[in-house]
């Protein structure tokens, strides 16, 4: 966490309980349970490489090619150069594609679209046990190919998104689907891939379903919302869970400070200089800018820090014996380990826990530079108004 976050949340849990009793020790264990679930609950790594919307997904794809551009073919077997193109104001042609089509005829379908952003070509998915990153790859190859002939300014738009395919139910490809500005279907047709052909059947007032007007093949890649389904269905968490918290440890990182050998004490100076003006509500300056601001003076540090070498015997008794005493006079402990033994895992985590009566966290690097603690075993409290870092030689 940041230190600003850590901070803010130590003080105003120090805050509320000064006037109250302690927590008690059922929510304390509560606490700590959360506090391992959090960390035993990973994301599958094809998850995590693609944890985007179908939305996202689509500018990956766009993105991804980006630095192509495609020009219009004039070779292409559905041109008429004679014929002039119809006005599409407010209108969408969507070009339903597979890779079922060819590679030819995808390198003419993005030929087709490049330039116009009234057309896309959108596809159903990826195929199964295929990433999203193959996929992009493959279309972008496609596009890089016909590079030659492309303007800097005519990438076509080419998405994935399953929607279009549903409702009702299109198997075949090419199909094209012409909406109106709010996204109400106005005409579709398959076996026709030029947007212009349709787009001259809307102007004539034509609506509905033109029909099969040429060849098709089946859609090969299956529904994108099905298949995140399905790969979600065959993951088994148990077993995710499990390897991550037996790996957690092996992969902790932690911040190796030498022993104290002579017992020292040190101030903390956390005085802020403002940036700007800092004023209320109501317009009232607070601070004034270049004004020395010190926190403690506007949330007093209640509780005190224990940091120490977990792997340390000597330390762990010690610690635990300081933070009892210091819940006795009613300043809660709060305990950082700088070192685990990352043999005994969990085991050993709790082992220490169990001997401290309370949550263990790790100390960050955030937080080691914050109160600047340089050797261990120290504490870091407030005497006065004033934060001290105590360190002291370790018994036994």
């Amino acid at each position: 966490m940041s230190v600003l976050i850590w901070a803010l949340a130590t003080l105003v849990i120090a805050e509320s309980w000064a006037d109250e009793a302690l927590p008690d020790p059922a929510l304390r264990d509560q606490a700590v349970q959360i506090q391992e679930q959090a960390l035993a609950a990973p994301r599958p790594d094809w998850l995590i490489e693609q944890h985007e919307t179908v939305a996202d997904w689509s500018v990956t794809l766009r993105d991804a090619g980006s630095s192509t551009t495609i020009a219009p073919s004039a070779t292409s077997p559905e041109s008429d150069d004679t014929a002039t193109e119809p006005s599409s104001k407010g209108l969408t042609v969507t070009i339903l594609a597979s890779r079922a089509l060819g590679e030819a005829q995808l390198r003419e379908l993005f030929a087709v679209a490049a330039g116009r952003s009234e057309v896309r070509v959108v596809f159903r998915g990826v195929a199964p046990g295929e990433s999203l990153g193959d996929f992009i790859r493959q279309i972008h190859g496609l596009l890089r190919e016909a590079s030659n002939d492309m303007d800097s300014d005519a990438f076509p738009r080419i998405e994935i998104d399953p929607r279009p395919f549903q409702t009702p139910l299109v198997e075949v490809a090419p199909t094209l689907i012409v909406t109106d500005g709010v996204g109400v279907e106005v005409a579709r047709v398959s076996g026709i891939s030029r947007p212009d052909w349709i787009l001259e059947q809307v102007g004539q007032g034509r609506r509905g379903d033109l029909g099969v007007r040429g060849p098709t093949v089946a859609v090969s890649e299956p529904d994108l919302i099905a298949e995140l389904q399905r790969r979600l269905a065959g993951i088994d968490w148990d077993t995710r869970r499990e390897v991550a918290l037996a790996r957690y440890w092996e992969r902790a990182a932690f911040a190796e400070l030498p022993v104290v050998e002579k017992p020292r004490e040190r101030r903390l100076d956390l005085t802020l200089v403002a940036q700007t003006d800092v004023t209320l509500p109501d317009g009232t300056t607070m601070i004034r800018a270049g004004e020395r601001v010190d926190p403690l003076a506007f949330m007093p540090f209640r509780q005190r820090l224990f940091v120490f070498d977990a792997t340390d015997s000597r330390q762990v008794a010690e610690v635990a014996r300081r933070g009892a005493a210091s819940r006795v006079e009613g300043r809660l402990p709060v305990y950082l380990a700088t070192q685990m033994d990352r043999a005994a895992g969990w085991e050993g985590y709790r082992t220490v826990q169990t001997a401290l009566h309370d949550p263990l966290y790790l100390l960050t690097p955030d937080v080691q530079r914050r109160f600047q603690i340089e050797r261990v075993p120290a504490v870091v409290e407030s005497r006065e108004g004033v934060l001290m870092v105590s360190e002291w030689v370790p018994e036994g």
